[in-house]
């Protein structure tokens, strides 16, 4: 299932990535986001706009026809004499050039012209013309030029429109007109005159507005024509002249955010071209890579390489897109129109964001119903016939928190009806449940458990009995441990710890328990005890009994008394003995070596050789080969003695006991050891066998006097066996003998098991 869903959203991942993608190039290549395009670049120059201050040099003047000119020299249009009288005051101050933005295309009075003319000779002077204009209908209009006498004076001839956008704001304009482009700009030839250089260029150029408001120094033009303007005012400007009140000239909004005048527009259009300073318009390839470019980063960055959350890269993938729209148009004055790509990463990020989540809701969903079918510790309630889509999503999931706080709540019970102290730790071993025993222990040996304890400080509490080390957190090996530690004088305890895994077999924290085995310890220092009375204070009467029995005189103790008295004191000391024997093997601490089987045998059977002797038996061993185990040496050889012993002490004389060695590798490819102790007795039946290893068990009475015991020998075998980790069997028929097979682990098993045992 999560091979599908992982292959499901890849193949959504790619077909966001291509349907966006061509997407973004279509609106890139038809400018369908040129509204928010103009926006931006709207905001960017409003902002340079008002950050900028107008420069200290201001080689522009302009010398407006406005409402006071029109008030002091007379309604418009005014006689060309006045312009030719204007034009000579200007000329008088010897100005670089002048822009004189009034059309004369229709001839008039003939002196007035020639005068009009004579004046336009004496400067550098440009005048505006009407390019040709083509109808819908395929019509066209000629072009418009200035009477022959000012167009022979003038310094160059080019046309003055200005044309908004569709929004009416106007930001660029052409410096090349005409179906060759034969026509300049007026500004272009002004610029290219004062620059010493020709402007050649016809794309559409954004009009570079800077400098702040009050850029361009402005005189009216009756104060020109009425001598108030000094000369040195005039003197190596660029004028302009143009009508500027009201009625005759138009204003138009601006990306600065303010309304100019059409010759306050042309100032800045001819700055910029005589600057080099116009804002280029970027070609379609770099559009197309400031549209494309982000939109793949940003699918990257959502898809195989993820590693922040989704809206920081959309939020770095957009601040590219500005940053580089405003760097590029700060120092390379060239626009990079961002509404294309800024439209595509907020199409593809919550696109992709929808595929996600709908296919995470999908899995969860399968998911919650699994676990909805699965058996539940509390009654969950059925699901309602209505219930589609979210609501089902929302009610499976609602279940499935219901499910785990019912579960929560049954295991903190659970664990606290559990007798023995108890802690849950995450990996790091901080306390996440504790039962009510644990509270209690800790309480009573140095403070409760607060809600920042951790198990590392809880076991510092407690000490290992014998060392005196602390208890190590967390346990080295494989993850579980388990020690003997002491915490008061009289309180010990046996801490195990188990490492917890999840499903898939990762750690995920620990579980310690706390038995307390104060009690065992009290019974144990009780058996000591007894042991101890048993190999001192009842074994030493009988010593002193049998020391008399030596060394009494003969006519004091008849002979029969005497043999009886010894008997009784043999019995006695045996019986303590074996009990001691199997006491040890149940209590005490193995000391384990490496030792070899065949010699072991070769060493109970010299110990028992005057008993074989004394009935005739033989003892015959088979199996040469070296069968190594890990054992306590000295409780083997009395064990396999004690099997010897009572097959001579079964066996009729002159028999044979046979012993066979040999060594098995089984299927698992463990290693074990073998020895068959086989006699010649007389047998016994299957009741007898099955309780044969038990306490005070005996088997059958013996051919001859010497068959007494007390049941214990074979119990002590059996335990010495057990707690070798290995096996005993006993097989045996009437009247066919006895047979007991040993099974020792190997060396290398030995230790695993003792290792899985701890």
């Amino acid at each position: 299932m999560i091979l599908r869903r992982g292959l499901k959203l890849r193949t959504q991942w790619w077909l966001i990535a291509i349907v966006t993608s061509l997407l973004v190039a279509g609106m890139t290549m038809d400018r369908t986001m040129m509204r928010i395009d103009n926006l931006i670049y709207d905001h960017l120059l409003q902002a340079s706009f008002s950050a900028s201050s107008p420069p200290t040099s201001k080689p522009v003047l302009l010398v407006e026809i406005d409402d006071e000119s029109i008030r002091r020299l007379g309604r418009w249009p005014w006689s060309r004499a006045t312009h030719a009288a204007l034009i000579d005051r200007l000329s008088a101050g010897r100005p670089k050039a002048i822009a004189y933005d009034v059309l004369f295309t229709e001839a008039g009075d003939p002196n007035d012209d020639r005068l009009l003319g004579q004046s336009a000779a004496g400067s550098p002077i440009f005048f505006p013309m009407l390019p040709a204009v083509t109808a819908k209908e395929g019509s066209a209009a000629a072009a418009l030029m200035p009477i022959d006498p000012v167009r022979a004076a003038a310094a160059g001839v080019g046309y003055a429109t200005i044309d908004p956008d569709a929004d009416g704001v106007v930001r660029s304009a052409t410096t090349m007109a005409g179906a060759q482009g034969q026509w300049h700009h007026l500004m272009g030839l002004v610029a290219g005159f004062a620059a010493g250089r020709e402007v050649t260029d016809a794309r559409a150029r954004l009009i570079p507005f800077s400098g702040g408001q009050g850029r361009w120094p402005e005189v009216s033009a009756a104060s020109v024509l009425a001598g108030e303007v000094p000369p040195e005012l005039l003197q190596d400007k660029i004028i302009l002249v143009g009508a500027t009140a009201s009625g005759l000239g138009s204003r138009y909004p601006t990306p600065t955010g303010s309304v100019m005048s059409g010759l306050e527009i042309e100032a800045y259009l001819l700055q910029g071209m005589r600057d080099g300073a116009m804002i280029r318009p970027a070609g379609l390839w770099p559009c197309l890579a400031l549209a494309l470019l982000p939109l793949w980063a940003l699918m990257v960055l959502l898809g195989p390489v993820r590693r922040l959350p989704a809206l920081a890269n959309f939020a770095l993938c957009a601040a590219f897109v500005l940053g580089s729209c405003v760097a590029a148009l700060m120092l390379w004055r060239l626009w990079l129109p961002p509404g294309a790509a800024l439209t595509g990463l907020a199409i593809a990020y919550p696109l992709w964001g929808w595929r996600q989540l709908a296919v995470i809701e999908q899995f969860m969903r399968a998911q919650l119903e699994r676990l909805d079918h699965e058996p539940s510790l509390v009654p969950q309630a059925e699901p309602s016939r209505r219930e589609r889509g979210v609501a089902y999503t929302i009610r499976l999931l609602r279940a499935a928190i219901t499910r785990d706080r019912e579960m929560r709540h049954f295991l903190t019970d659970r664990l606290d009806q559990l007798p023995d102290a108890t802690l849950v730790l995450d990996l790091q071993g901080r306390i996440v449940m504790a039962n009510a025993a644990a509270h209690t222990l800790f309480a009573s040996i140095g403070g409760p458990i607060d809600g920042t304890a951790s198990a590392a400080a809880l076991l510092q509490r407690f000490r290992q009995t014998g060392s005196g080390d602390a208890v190590p957190f967390p346990p080295s090996g494989e993850g579980s441990a388990m020690c003997e530690v002491q915490v008061e004088q009289a309180r010990f305890f046996l801490i195990g710890m188990a490492a917890q895994t999840s499903t898939e077999g990762a750690r995920v924290g620990w579980v310690i328990r706390f038995v307390d085995i104060s009690e065992a310890k009290s019974a144990q220092r009780q058996r000591d005890d007894f042991v101890q009375l048993l190999t001192h204070d009842m074994r030493s009467p009988q010593a002193s009994i049998l020391a008399v029995l030596e060394t009494a005189s003969p006519d004091r103790i008849s002979a029969q008394d005497s043999v009886a008295i010894r008997h009784y004191a043999e019995s006695t000391l045996r019986l303590a003995d074996e009990f001691v024997q199997l006491a040890r093997a149940e209590n005490l601490e193995y000391a384990l070596e490496e030792v070899e089987l065949g010699d072991m045998l070769m060493d109970a059977i010299d110990d028992l050789w005057p008993q074989s002797k004394a009935k005739s038996i033989d003892i015959v061993t088979r199996g040469d080969e070296p069968l190594l185990v890990m054992g306590e040496r000295s409780l083997l050889t009395r064990a396999l003695g004690n099997v010897i012993g009572n097959a001579i002490k079964y066996s009729p004389q002159g028999t044979t006991i046979t012993c066979a060695l040999h060594g098995e590798t089984r299927r698992d490819g463990t290693s074990w050891a073998h020895c068959a102790i086989t006699d010649q007795g007389p047998g016994m039946d299957a009741d007898l066998r099955m309780t044969i290893f038990e306490r005070f068990r005996r088997g059958p009475v013996g051919l001859g006097p010497k068959t007494s015991g007390a049941g214990l020998g074979l119990s002590f075998v059996h335990t010495v066996v057990l707690r070798h980790h290995g096996e005993i069997e006993c097989e045996s028929e009437p009247g066919r003998g006895t047979t007991f097979t040993f099974s020792l682990p190997g060396t290398t098993e030995c230790e695993r098991i003792r290792a899985q045992v701890s």
